[in-house]
């Protein structure tokens, strides 16, 4: 399961959940219904559903490489592969049938321990109803105990009026009878007594045993109506899932082709984008060398014309740049490393601007220095003097700047003008 959700775009971290998920909501639903079947409860079709969508989505990952070998999905599959299906589908099911035979395990556990309870009860019925004939028997018994102790009473009763017969025969015949007469009663009342307890014996007996088979009864109505009931929710919750199960496939399949057209349309813009950006680059390239080639052979003229306008107000040639002992250059040659040893960022920004200057107007007078010797009059490196020269190069593309280096030049070719004079 999760080298199948890996394969389908899920990171890592994720597609690992897939299997211990699907495990703990199989476990928790088997290990619930066990719960509620200790207890006499029985869930209704949820955990059913549950069972049966982890172990269909278990069998449909793990057999997905072997229905569809080449990864295209139709309703039959075209090329199955017959011994992976058959490798891959041995475990989901073994989880399937496993989880419906712990549930019928389950119901019928239930059922024999209901029927234990209920044999357990008659039982207990059955003590009680031993014990309670016990107690009318032990009452009997006290009640003929009591019968022959009161004829022995009686006649010791009666040999006391014989003995004494001659002196009140009267007051014995008195005697005589009214121990007849209690006697009489006594047996009247005791027997009066045991049948009205055994009449009550009997209707109570008869009351529980009516009322137990009425509980009975309805219990057994309520059992097969909450069946009914359950089997038809089943039936109902099955239809709607199927339903939905439809009605996704179909909105899956639909957004797939939405977002392929998409795609498609976005691939087609980014290709014209592209075209027309490597379009607009080589022209702006192309347009960017015209300037610098125009701004080059500008700078080229001016420097001709304006060694040109220096050779005929001195009436003599070019000075040589190659003697470099005898050539006047338009650096100071009183600027040391050590009087420009500035401090700060403005200071170096100023030492910059200024060494730049002097490089734009070194090559307008052609009098360019090695780019050491140059770098050693501001103090600085090679690298730093190379750097001056071609940002000078860069900024005599400017008109107006070209204009402030060309009345530089003539500033300091105005001595030679007027030495030479």
């Amino acid at each position: 399961m999760t080298e199948f959700a890996i394969g389908h775009g899920v990171h890592w971290g994720i597609a690992w959940m897939l299997d211990p998920l699907v495990s703990v909501a199989l476990l928790s639903t088997l290990f619930i219904d066990g719960a509620l079947a200790k207890y006499g409860y029985r869930p209704g079709g949820w955990p059913f559903i549950l069972r049966w969508f982890a172990g269909l989505s278990t069998w449909l990952m793990n057999c997905w490489t072997s229905l569809y070998p080449d990864n295209v999905f139709t309703w039959v599959p075209q090329r199955p592969d017959a011994a992976g299906l058959v490798l891959h589908s041995v475990i989901p099911a073994l989880v399937i049938i496993l989880a419906e035979a712990g549930s019928q395990y389950r119901d019928f556990i239930t059922a024999q321990k209901s029927a234990h309870i209920i044999t357990l009860s008659d039982w207990k019925k059955q003590q009680t109803a031993a014990t309670e004939a016990a107690t009318a028997k032990a009452a009997a018994e006290k009640a003929e105990r009591a019968r022959i102790a009161e004829e022995e009473r009686q006649r010791t009763a009666k040999l006391k009026a014989a003995a004494e017969e001659a002196r009140i025969d009267g007051e014995r015949k008195r005697a005589q009878a009214e121990a007849e007469a209690l006697r009489i009663h006594a047996q009247g009342e005791a027997k009066a007594r045991l049948e009205e307890e055994r009449r009550k014996t009997a209707a109570e007996e008869e009351e529980r045993r009516i009322a137990e088979e009425d509980r009975r009864e309805k219990a057994a109505k309520a059992a097969a109506h909450r069946e009914l009931e359950a089997r038809k929710l089943d039936a109902q919750l099955a239809d709607e899932s199927a339903a939905q199960a439809r009605a996704d496939e179909r909105a899956a399949a639909a957004q797939e082709a939405e977002l392929e057209r998409e795609r498609i349309a976005a691939e087609a813009q980014a290709e014209a984008t592209r075209k027309h950006a490597e379009a607009e680059a080589r022209k702006a390239i192309a347009e960017a060398e015209e300037k610098n080639r125009a701004a080059e052979e500008k700078r080229r003229r001016t420097a001709e014309t304006h060694r040109a306008a220096t050779a005929e107000t001195t009436g003599r040639p070019h000075p040589d740049t190659t003697a470099e002992p005898q050539k006047r250059t338009a650096i100071p040659a009183t600027r040391t490393a050590e009087v420009d040893d500035v401090r700060g960022a403005e200071a170096k920004r100023q030492q910059i601007e200024a060494a730049r200057f002097d490089a734009a107007v070194l090559i307008l007078l052609d009098q360019e220095p090695t780019r050491k010797v140059f770098a050693e009059r501001y103090g600085r490196s090679e690298t730093w003097g190379r750097d001056r020269f071609t940002e000078a190069a860069e900024a005599m593309k400017d008109d107006e700047y070209s204009a402030l280096v060309l009345a530089e030049a003539d500033k300091r070719t105005a001595p030679e003008v007027a030495h030479s004079a």
